[in-house]
């Protein structure tokens, strides 16, 4: 991994940084901030309570006593955890060290960068061949994602794009996401990577327009943490893109090594459990074993792998236990960004939304689906391939596993 300047670390309860970090610490005044902002949840808060006493103090104390206390367990753990900034990376191995050993402490990490798990690949096809694969046109019979909100946490998304332009999400006020990267509410694509994922997701059907996605009628939300993506960076779009109302969060990235744990974003993952959300993630691209790459490896994650048109693994493919299923994600056709075109990309990061969509498909028959049903109906309905590593339970199926999961509504 690259070298950093910045870790992350999460206090226990109640503990605040100036009263857990050691002295010889603070006195090399290394910049702490919350990595959770707190200024929303204040001035909620103030709204609701205009009578309050406690409005005349800072919104720190507000938050502490007033706030804090009502939290659920995951929002306790994302409200405690905070980054720290050093002057070098030397400065910052020492501060992890000290703090590693510190009783205050929770965890710390290195916050450090991720990587799309983009296999580049040159060449164009006329058509979208996984679609056919994973039986997508009968599947739309049933259901075809109706207004599912899918968050894209990528490099954003060209939302002026005429295939995805529709169907695109809209927070009320004209903005499609956020961008975390630049911390700025446009979440325009700068790279690609992320319209050609929501391509995959949701362009849409029967507009005489170029491609369709899986779930041609679900909507993007963009969020955008490339090219920054450290994972301060990545914690935050997940939470935000789980208070927003995103129902599916599809995240074709990871660590560009092996990397077992990442506790920062774990965290994140369970707070979007927590919340109901459906957490995707690519299982990567360095021809190895899941279990080392975190967040894919956690049990609260639908870990996606990459088949080729004749169902092999992809050649890049990560596989193992913690692989959830596969789906097509070589030679994938879609949306070009800043152009009105199509261009081809090969990797997991093409694989997952492909799992993405389908998850939307399901969640239209009943969106009270929890992600253990979402996951049992991808893990149940696909079709058996024989790759040569362990890639889940198969190939996902849209037209089987969006039949059961209608014929599971209609028993309840």
């Amino acid at each position: 991994m690259t070298p950093t300047k910045k870790l992350i670390v999460r206090f226990k309860d109640g503990e605040a940084p100036v009263n857990a970090m050691p002295l010889a610490i603070l006195e090399n005044q290394p910049r702490i901030e919350r990595l959770y902002k707190i200024d929303d949840e204040v001035q909620s808060f103030k709204s609701k309570n205009m009578e309050s006493a406690s409005l005349h103090a800072t919104d720190e104390e507000i938050f502490q006593t007033e706030v804090y206390p009502q939290k659920t367990e995951e929002e306790k753990k994302l409200f405690n955890t905070f980054s720290v900034e050093c002057d070098s990376t030397e400065q910052a191995a020492e501060v992890h060290d000290s703090l590693k050993k510190d009783d205050n402490v929770e965890f710390v990490q290195f916050d450090e960068l991720n990587v799309l798990y983009l296999h580049p690949n040159d060449p164009l096809i006329s058509n979208v061949w996984s679609l056919t694969k994973i039986s997508c046109e009968p599947a739309w019979d049933i259901s075809q994602g109706d207004d599912i909100v899918v968050a894209v946490i990528d490099t954003g998304v060209d939302y002026n794009h005429p295939d995805i332009s529709a169907n695109m999400w809209d927070d009320g006020n004209g903005k499609h996401g956020f961008d975390f990267s630049e911390n700025t509410d446009d979440p325009l694509d700068s790279f690609g990577h992320g319209t050609h994922c929501a391509g995959t997701i949701a362009a849409v059907l029967n507009n005489s327009v170029g491609i369709a996605g899986v779930a041609p009628k679900a909507k993007i939300m963009a969020i955008k943490i490339f090219p920054k993506a450290i994972d301060s960076v990545c914690v935050q779009a997940i939470k935000f893109a789980a208070d927003k109302g995103a129902r599916i969060l599809s995240n074709s990235w990871g660590p560009s090594a092996r990397r077992p744990k990442n506790q920062a974003i774990e965290e994140a993952v369970e707070y979007a459990y927590s919340k109901g959300c459906i957490v995707v993630f690519a299982a990567g691209n360095n021809n190895d074993d899941t279990q080392f790459y975190a967040p894919a490896n956690h049990s609260q994650v639908i870990a996606v792998a990459a088949t080729d048109s004749n169902d092999k693994r992809a050649v890049f493919s990560n596989f193992g236990d913690p692989v959830t299923v596969s789906a097509p994600g070589v030679n994938i056709l879609s949306l070009k960004a800043a152009s009105q075109s199509y261009i081809q990309m090969s990797g997991t990061s093409m694989a997952c939304p492909h799992v993405s969509g389908l998850a939307a498909l399901v969640l239209h028959n009943n969106r009270q689906y929890s992600f253990e049903e979402v996951k049992g109906f991808l893990q149940q309905n696909v079709d058996t391939i024989s790759p040569d590593k362990l890639l889940g339970s198969g190939r996902i199926n849209a037209l089987k596993t969006v039949k059961q999961s209608a014929t599971s509504v209609n028993k309840k």
